[in-house]
């Protein structure tokens, strides 16, 4: 695959999620849980034409380094 997208095993060490499951009769694949759980996390992604999520390797490089806005000055008039 392209080094713009995770690979199939970068994806699967950051869902955790390796196999499909069954419970109680309902199946779902591993590509429905990992959607579900990058939806869970926010992370950006799209489903392609076999619903397997792909996710751009700058959503996860942009989470890990980006910090927190710095809080600005603002006069105790307005917080009071």
């Amino acid at each position: 695959m392209s080094e713009l997208f995770l690979d199939d095993e970068s994806l699967e060490r950051l869902t955790g999620i390796r196999r499909g499951s069954t419970r109680a009769g309902v199946k779902q694949t591993k590509y429905e849980m990992q959607a579900a759980f990058l939806r869970a996390i926010g992370i950006p992604f799209i489903l392609n034409a076999r619903g397997r999520p792909v996710v751009l390797l700058s959503a996860v490089e942009s989470r890990r380094t980006a910090e927190a806005p710095k809080k600005g000055w603002k006069p105790a008039v307005i917080g009071a």
